[in-house]
């Protein structure tokens, strides 16, 4: 661990347990965008978990400065960095196994209750649908939240900042006996579902396997909001967010912020040419919670019923194989681009029509239709959880309830038909984009920060 001297002063920790330029994901790249702003980037110190590391390094990105340390492993090897086990895993095998079923025979010892029947289950060589979660065990002993606790010691921030649920577990344990607040930004489900895959289905519990990792499933969510009830504030990205926790926590250290900051570009791009093409983007992890198979799945019925109609998907994921099936069998009218990089996104914003989510879950917030609504592109979704917020019926887009196929494709119709409505609201989703401006967003972050470090 470096040196307090080695570090620089500030105010506020931030933890993230991943954070660019290793991560691409929305949640992390929202953080920081948001922390990158002039007004917040000397406030902060970023901790994060590479588990690429076996010792702590230091970073900076866009004049953030980033402490990085040693990710710990997945249970039951927790207390070991993930780089220690990757070394492990590289040693014959006769030297490694006894090592990895001693250090996990020790995890059995220290907390039998809940841990000797989840070890039953992993020494039985399958894992029940869902995996096993156990976060009670693993936050509590994972060398980071020791790691982070000595940290905060030497450092005496005035805040603690914990972005989403990894993060907010390891800082609550970290700061236990500590004066020093915590702030809980919460962006996903994972305080109120019990499966790691946030679909609110409980684990199959048609064997013991599947009932001891349910049993697992549960204590772990009951820890998840232990630890979420120690924070000083809670802050949720969504109104639907902010609702489901509400039964969690008192009113009053309930806040919605929704920090998702969107880097439009300086000017709106213009309509796309017409030229006979109608063309439709898909943006996210290709999963069966993202719709995207349910709603390719009837790629016949909207070629018949939108003229014209093509399908650019960017992500990627386990439904990569059967939309690739569907792809196929459209004769280059969908066209699978895998996970791009920002510009090359950037370009499919800019040359398509209209944006398509028909997302089937509950989504937390909803970025994709803001980065539409920067490129002045409407958007039809699903009115699933968040999406119903950042999408507006009639005014920046179509809602269509969620599951109904055909609805969708009657919107996408719609609007396929008709370019000045297109047009309407791609302009009124520019103007909801430019609300999350990166400096917008810093603003209202570091209002609620300075109301809870209690300073002007």
């Amino acid at each position: 661990m470096p040196a307090s001297g080695e570090l620089p002063p500030r105010d506020v920790l931030v933890v993230s347990d991943r954070y660019p330029p290793d991560v691409a994901g929305g949640a992390e790249l929202s953080l920081h965008l948001v922390l990158r702003e002039p007004r917040l980037r000397d406030r902060v110190l970023v901790v994060t978990f590479d588990k690429a590391l076996a010792a702590p390094a230091r970073r900076s990105l866009d004049g953030v400065e980033i402490l990085a340390l040693p990710a710990p492993a997945a249970w039951p090897l927790h207390r070991l960095s993930q780089a220690r086990v990757d070394r492990l895993k590289r040693l014959p095998f006769r030297l490694k196994w006894p090592f990895f079923w001693a250090e996990a025979a020790a995890g059995g010892v220290r907390a039998p209750g809940a841990a000797l029947g989840p070890l039953a289950v992993r020494f039985s060589g399958e894992d029940p649908p869902g995996g096993l979660r156990m976060d009670h065990v693993t936050a509590r002993e994972s060398a980071a939240a020791g790691e982070l606790r000595a940290l905060v010691r030497r450092l005496r921030p005035r805040l603690v900042h914990a972005d989403n649920a990894r993060a907010i577990l390891l800082a609550a344990v970290a700061l236990e006996g500590s004066r020093v607040p915590l702030l809980a930004l919460v962006r996903d489900h994972r305080f109120t579902s019990a499966r790691f895959d946030q679909t609110f289905e409980d684990a199959p519990a048609d064997d013991w396997r599947g009932r001891v990792a349910a049993l697992a499933a549960e204590r772990a969510l009951r820890f998840r909001q232990e630890m979420l009830r120690r924070a000083a504030r809670v802050a949720a990205t969504s109104r639907h967010l902010a609702a489901s926790l509400e039964g969690l926590l008192a009113a009053d250290r309930l806040v919605r912020l929704p920090l998702i900051p969107i880097a439009s570009p300086a000017e709106a791009p213009g309509p796309r040419p017409a030229d006979g093409r109608f063309r439709m983007l898909l943006v996210g992890a290709l999963t069966p919670n993202k719709g995207q198979a349910h709603l390719l799945e009837a790629w016949p019925e909207i070629a018949a019923r939108v003229p014209g109609a093509e399908i650019d998907v960017a992500g990627d994921g386990p439904s990569r194989p059967r939309l690739a099936e569907i792809a196929a069998a459209a004769r280059g009218r969908i066209r699978l681009h895998g996970r791009l990089a920002p510009e090359a996104l950037a370009d499919l914003y800019a040359a398509c029509d209209v944006v398509v989510l028909p997302t089937l879950w509950d989504e937390p917030f909803g970025r994709v239709p803001l980065e539409a609504g920067g490129f002045a592109r409407p958007v039809v979704a699903y009115a699933a959880g968040g999406l119903a917020e950042t999408v507006r019926d009639g005014e920046t887009g179509r809602l269509v309830r969620r599951g109904d196929r055909a609805g969708f494709i009657a919107a996408l119709a719609e609007l396929a038909a008709a370019p000045e409505l297109r047009a309407r609201m791609g302009a009124a989703g520019r103007r909801q984009a430019l609300d999350h401006a990166p400096d917008r967003q810093a603003s209202r972050l570091e209002a609620l920060w300075q109301e809870m470090m209690g300073s002007d």
